[in-house]
């Protein structure tokens, strides 16, 4: 199939957009972009078809339906598919790096400051109240994925299965992927009646070590499908239990911090790259996360049809979709163990606000930033009590 057109379909008398504007544009998208990925996708839309001609509303959802294809962040990679749209190859790279480096500059200082400053008790008080708060949001993403992508008991029992074996067994997440997707071709597939059912620079840091972290990552992008939190379980089981790179505390502190950040979740990266190999190891691992992102998108914009509605592909996916929500899951299970269950009184300050966190943000939509930030004052408190 050819590459998707030099011109695409514009609205007429419009002139061509230039670099300049388009990474202007999205730098300002990713400086605003907090609320996830459904509030940035909402953003983009606004500025990419109804404040500028630069997509008619069918070239948009084209560019969506991709970018949710996918394996990677999707609203970055929307971002990218408009750039390249636009401005082919050069527009891709230019949109991408604007809408990603708010979040990499945010996430690079406040990462400095957390192991700069963590060690202090009164930061360390401040972050017992704020870990309930992400375990809170792990589980509420969870339970409202699990409710859109398993609307059956088949799908409902791979997400048990999955939440189960991650939990429990520690399965390896791409195992536990390929497997649902076999699964699903064969429960799914075309002719199956469906049954419902710190402190390093590149000078001393290895080599090894930053060719580890590049590696990793550009795993993670490549592989992980789905985007958002579902990168939590890969990268949770790989780099505090298999590569011991960091604690569970820690991890559960990047992923605060991202939360923190506009742009994707996978912004923690950042983090773990800092915590490895300083400000290169950053570097390394930011970089490492989205190039797979630019590479999916020019080279599956020319062939986006054939994979959206290809049978196979949608039975693979069905179970895939389930098996991360359970993912997700068996990820929070760990992490809660280890994080909640302290010793009195702590572990009764911590599962309280936990609690409250859940309810705050699944059952009145209160942001993440005001619960987080509301519990890292209960957090220090307590610790004057």
């Amino acid at each position: 199939m050819p590459l998707p057109p030099e011109a695409p379909p514009r609205r007429a008398g419009v002139p061509p957009t230039s670099l300049a504007e388009i990474g202007r544009v999205f730098l300002k998208l990713g400086l605003i972009g907090f609320g996830g990925p459904l509030a940035h996708i909402a953003l983009i839309e606004n500025e990419a078809v109804e404040k500028r001609p630069w997509l008619q509303k069918p070239d948009f959802l084209q560019g969506l339906a991709l970018s949710q294809a996918l394996p990677g962040p999707a609203s970055t990679q929307l971002v990218i598919y408009i750039g390249f749209r636009l401005r082919r190859y050069l527009g891709g790279i230019v949109s991408g790096c604007a809408f990603i480096l708010p979040a990499f500059v945010m996430m690079l200082i406040l990462t400095w400051l957390y192991f700069r400053f963590g060690t202090i008790p009164v930061v360390q008080h401040l972050f017992n109240g704020i870990t309930p708060v992400v375990l809170a949001v792990i589980l509420s993403s969870g339970y409202r994925l699990g409710k859109s992508v398993a609307p059956d008991k088949t799908l409902l029992a791979t997400v048990a299965a999955s939440a189960a074996l991650v939990a429990l067994v520690s399965i390896n997440i791409i195992l536990l992927f390929v497997l649902a997707g076999i699964f699903g071709i064969l429960a799914y597939g075309p002719g199956r009646k469906h049954r419902p059912a710190a402190g390093m620079c590149l000078a001393v840091a290895p080599l090894g070590v930053l060719l580890q972290l590049a590696w990793f990552f550009l795993k993670v992008g490549a592989l992980i499908y789905g985007g958002g939190l579902v990168i939590v379980p890969f990268i949770e089981k790989e780099v505090v239990n298999t590569l011991g790179w960091m604690t569970p505390k820690e991890f559960l502190d990047g992923l605060a911090l991202g939360q923190m950040t506009p742009g994707p979740v996978v912004i923690t990266a950042t983090f773990i790259g800092y915590k490895v190999a300083s400000w290169w190891g950053a570097l390394i691992a930011t970089v490492s996360i989205f190039l797979p992102s630019f590479v999916f998108i020019f080279i599956g914009a020319a062939y986006l049809e054939k994979i959206e509605h290809s049978p196979y592909v949608q039975a693979f996916l069905k179970p895939v979709n389930a098996a991360a929500v359970g993912a997700i899951l068996g990820s929070f299970f760990t992490l809660s163990a280890k994080s909640l269950l302290q010793p009195f009184p702590l572990g009764l300050f911590s599962i309280g606000l936990f609690a409250v966190a859940l309810l705050a943000l699944h059952r009145y939509k209160i942001s993440f930033i005001k619960v987080a930030l509301a519990g890292a004052l209960l957090g220090w408190l307590g610790s004057t009590v």
